[in-house]
């Protein structure tokens, strides 16, 4: 008696990108929420090895950040993460107040009271974290508590215009966060935002993500002025 095939039901096929989308996002959250530093080189190598990855799905992620301006290329054709100069830096920050304080505001008329308890809880972690100096998961937990309040607007295109000024923003979040300080007025920042959410009040929302995105710019922008005196002090010395 010969076996009769069996007939399985029509099944969507496993797409062969999947592994790839999953290096790319991965990687690429990684750099919104200051797991990288500016000027920082990676290796194919390096990366493949720490997600338990082959190097191929890792090539052409770092391939589609590339295209979107995330590395550039040395000198010696290694990939890095892009440096931060003022002008970028005051381009980016004057785009984040606009699309961020939107979506800011459209969240207020979403907002359902699970929205707002989930929100609450990740700035609650993020008060840990910024307690404890626990540097990794304060920036973590602060690009989870943003993206977690835009999700509400419901503004696909807006958001995604956000992040990808967080893939420049975030590796340099990674300086400016272990300054106590700078945690503590952060924090402020996002208890006002949590509490303009909780009123239901958007132009409140908005004025307090405003606030937090200035604050954080104003930090960096102080750490590039120090950083180019000291390179010029440091060329200075070389050519005596």
């Amino acid at each position: 008696m010969t076996d009769r095939p069996i007939l399985l039901p029509t099944m969507r096929q496993v797409s062969r990108d999947t592994l790839q989308d999953q290096v790319y996002r991965q990687i690429r959250e990684a750099l919104m929420s200051g797991r990288f530093q500016p000027g920082q080189k990676l290796t194919i190598r390096g990366l493949a090895e720490a997600l338990g990855s082959s190097p191929m799905p890792v090539r052409e992620a770092l391939s589609r950040l590339s295209a979107e301006n995330a590395f550039e290329v040395t000198e010696t054709s290694r990939l890095r993460v892009r440096l931060m100069t003022p002008a970028r830096l005051r381009e980016i920050r004057d785009a984040r107040v606009a699309l961020e304080g939107l979506l800011a505001e459209k969240a207020v008329a979403l907002l359902t009271d699970a929205d707002l308890a989930e929100i609450s809880d990740l700035c609650a972690q993020m008060q840990h974290a910024a307690d404890h100096i626990d540097v990794s998961r304060y920036l973590w937990t602060n690009f989870a508590f943003h993206r977690r309040i835009y999700a509400v607007a419901k503004a696909e295109l807006t958001t995604a215009a956000v992040e990808n000024f967080w893939l420049h923003m975030g590796p340099c979040f990674a300086l400016v966060a272990p300054d106590r300080a700078h945690l503590e007025r952060s924090m402020e920042a996002h208890d006002r935002i949590v509490a303009a959410l909780a009123a239901r009040d958007g132009a409140a929302a908005r004025a307090a993500v405003t606030d937090d995105i200035m604050q954080a710019a104003d930090s960096l922008a102080r750490l590039l002025v120090k950083s180019d005196r000291s390179r010029s002090s440091v060329s200075g010395v070389k050519k005596a």
